[in-house]
């Protein structure tokens, strides 16, 4: 078992670390639930997906290219459709237990997808008494200086580079906050790897960790799926 700090969160190695950010911690979920996984087919959202299966969940998957959930396919109830439209949102979220969001970064002059994206889940959670919602954002989001991050990530990538990027997600996390659902949201490092698991990372509640540079993405599948039933 990972080591624990006083949070109940998982402590290990210093450069691989997750940012949490919940509401009061959920009671009586399952551990066996129908979940919604909002952005299947990105490189996480396939990690999220095949790990719900693993772990015993009914998975339904809400993404606009089909084709690129490769083996998935069969293995999940797909609803075809973009996430910026409420009536295809509302439709994949109608009957599930929890909802899992991992939407890509948004692109420059283009709709702010965390923000508008999520917000369609939010209101379709809330039409049908779904509660349960995980969220992935980025370390950074918090406004002005943050002392964890070097000045280069404040002056050159958050404000010059990826300005936009980090707009859509306070927006998100505005909306996920106000929400008064059951909601966790957690904010990676900005260097995701595509290596594999390795179990050992620092996790704790606010905006970043010092020292934290980088997790792999399966890292951060586990432990939003741990945070669906935790209590």
């Amino acid at each position: 078992a990972r080591p624990r700090d006083e949070d109940g969160l998982a402590l290990q190695a210093p450069d691989h670390v997750l940012m949490l950010h919940r509401r009061s911690p959920p009671l009586g979920y399952d551990p066996s639930m129908d979940v919604l996984v909002v952005g299947a087919t990105g490189r996480t959202g396939r990690l999220l997906a095949r790990g719900a299966i693993g772990r015993g969940h009914s998975v339904t998957a809400l993404v606009r290219t089909p084709e690129r959930l490769g083996d998935l396919a069969d293995r999940v109830h797909t609803v075809v459709g973009d996430v910026l439209d409420g009536g295809v949102v509302s439709d994949a979220v109608d009957g599930r237990d929890a909802v899992l969001v991992v939407l890509g970064a948004a692109r420059r002059k283009a709709a702010p997808i965390n923000a508008l994206g999520t917000l369609n889940v939010i209101r379709s959670m809330q039409r049908y008494g779904v509660r349960r919602l995980v969220v992935l954002s980025c370390s950074g989001v918090r406004p002005g200086r943050d002392p964890s991050l070097p000045w280069v990530h404040d002056r050159i990538v958050r404000r010059a580079l990826l300005g936009h990027v980090f707009v859509d997600l306070r927006r998100m996390e505005t909306s996920v906050r106000q929400s008064g659902l059951d909601w966790t949201i957690v904010r990676a490092p900005g260097a995701l790897t595509n290596g594999p698991a390795r179990g050992g990372y620092r996790a704790g509640p606010g905006y970043s960790l010092p020292g934290g540079r980088r997790i792999s993405r399966a890292d951060v599948a586990e432990y939003m799926l741990d945070q669906l039933t935790l209590t």
